[in-house]
């Protein structure tokens, strides 16, 4: 019991493991011109935050254990925030990175519907700041999104690229022109960490406020497993144990055979008998401790804390 304390402790100052990951505050589940809307908007938001799923995903994102540490955090700081997912329904599921247009490009012109709709409820106003998170396609789309709209007036503040480049015509006008918070994963072989770190770069040298935070590989703890909702502290050992089993990792959790091979034991994994866990939940989990391809709430607090700096910059 001592040793499952010390490492929940130890866990918890970095991603809030012991707890299990779940909505501070109730989320509404609505839907605009047909297309799945959740979000948490308090009575005067400081800012209004919107999530871009990555391709293939919908905005089912929002409701991610990582996805939902990283707006727990913001809803704690008094921010709202919004998903809703991509126009394209079949086939790649992706948002429209190419087309620029407010007006043409039907993902941007819902979103500005969408926007006024909510502005129109009262829940913001059109001078609340405007932020946004994306993963992967959603990064290449909340840069879009967040220049496309902050060219056409709106109160954009600051947007959060996570694993993923600037949109073409982003990279065309020589880079964002916004603050960003880019995050990049060293065994990303999805979209390859340079090119991240290269689109942060391009918009540093413009002058603009840009931070780069490079997210490692960690190691196997058990406690990182207590995340998911339906898994108890006994439930994570025995994840873990499973896991320390396959040969992976080294008993101090340290991976120990090459990256191609771990994600390939990993895979043909099932959750053991008598947790909770789904299977897709284990390997989120897993994906991020390996630095994959997957969104991760490693840096919540400093990406609220820039969002923060960023906010009260643009203050009258």
């Amino acid at each position: 019991m001592l040793r499952r304390l010390t490492l929940c402790l130890g866990l918890a100052s970095i991603l809030g493991a012991c707890d299990p990951v779940v909505p501070i505050a109730p989320i509404e589940d609505s839907e605009f011109e047909g297309f799945t809307v959740y979000s948490v908007i308090p009575d005067n938001p400081v800012g209004i935050v919107y999530l871009f799923h990555g391709s293939g995903g919908s905005a089912n994102f929002a409701l991610k254990i990582e996805t939902l540490d990283q707006s727990n955090e913001l809803v704690r700081r008094g921010y709202g925030w919004v998903a809703t997912e991509s126009t394209e329904r079949d086939g790649n599921r992706r948002w429209n990175v190419n087309n620029p247009s407010i007006a043409s490009n039907q993902d941007l012109a819902r979103l500005a519907r969408l926007h006024a709709h909510i502005v129109d409820s009262g829940a913001v106003t059109d001078a609340t700041p405007i932020f946004g998170i994306g993963m992967s396609n959603g990064a290449r789309m909340v840069t879009l999104f967040g220049q496309v709209f902050a060219d056409n007036g709106y109160p954009i503040v600051a947007v959060a690229p996570v694993m993923g480049r600037a949109a073409p015509s982003v990279q065309l006008a020589g880079g964002l022109q916004i603050p960003g918070y880019w995050v990049n994963a060293v065994n990303d072989t999805v979209v390859p960490p340079a090119g991240v770190a290269q689109d942060q770069q391009a918009s540093a040298a413009l002058g603009v406020t840009s931070v780069l935070a490079r997210k490692g590989e960690e190691n196997l703890l058990p406690i990182r497993f207590t995340r998911i909702p339906a898994v108890d502290v006994e439930e994570a050992e025995l994840i873990y144990d499973q896991l320390a089993a396959s040969g992976v990792w080294d008993a101090n959790g340290k991976r120990v055979v090459d990256l191609g091979t771990a994600v390939s034991i990993v895979a043909g994994l099932t959750p053991p008998p008598g947790t909770g866990a789904t299977v897709t939940q284990i390997r989120n989990q897993i994906s991020a401790l390996l630095a994959l391809h997957q969104f991760t709430a490693l840096y919540a607090l400093p990406l609220a804390d820039f969002f923060d700096a960023q906010r009260l910059a643009a203050e009258p």
